[in-house]
């Protein structure tokens, strides 16, 4: 096995990879992998001691609310970082690691979890890395990604991934998502907020499909 595709070894790394495994597509399932490797590279990029275990369990458990073992009515990353949580206290991990997997979960979609902490932050460059394109200065090692997507194909993800929140649309009548405030005043101020399409957002990630 390659060391770039290398995970920590502990009894919930392992329950929380087979979890993921047994109740995503292999197309998801390859993509929360693909984002625990990238944040990874990142934390060892920018010289980050993250706490790799979990790094792994907030990366891996981050996109439950998608599948259909997690079928409640709130937003997918609230009723997925309830179900990790739920996940994680049932395979002894204390309450205060569980929370914290909860926080870099239900705060993963946005722009906050890159204000926190060094290992949440890794977690959501990884996770950005995989869906969109990022900055200049977020570049990593074309052979080690090349591994990681190798190892884990991306399998048409910016498609599947896009039909993944239009079913979530679907089954979820009203949709419980509001607007940012700050968004809501700067559309009706001005008219000008730029909204971005849906899939050229996921298009601009550095892969083909």
């Amino acid at each position: 096995m390659n060391s770039i595709i290398l995970k920590p070894d502990t009894p919930p790394v392992r329950a929380a990879e087979a979890y993921a495994r047994s109740v995503s597509s292999p197309m998801l399932f390859n993509h929360v992998m693909r984002c625990y490797h990238f944040a990874d590279l990142f934390a060892k990029k920018h010289q980050v001691a993250a706490d790799q275990e979990l790094l792994f369990l907030s990366a891996v458990l981050h996109d439950l609310g998608f599948t259909s073992s997690v079928p409640g009515q709130n937003r997918f990353e609230i009723e997925g970082a309830e179900a990790a949580r739920q996940f994680l206290l049932e395979h002894g991990v204390s309450d205060e690691r569980a929370w914290k997997v909860w926080h870099n979960i239900a705060l993963h979609v946005g722009d906050l979890n890159l204000f926190k902490d060094d290992a949440t932050r890794m977690l959501q460059y990884g996770i950005l890395y995989d869906i969109t394109g990022l900055p200049a200065g977020f570049e990593l090692d074309a052979q080690a990604v090349d591994d990681v997507v190798q190892h884990y194909p991306r399998l048409g993800f910016k498609q599947g991934f896009l039909e993944l929140f239009e079913n979530e649309f679907e089954r979820k009548q009203p949709y419980p998502h509001r607007f940012h405030m700050c968004a809501c005043i700067e559309h009706h101020r001005t008219g000008q907020l730029n909204i971005p399409v849906p899939q050229a957002f996921f298009n601009s990630a550095p892969f083909a499909d």
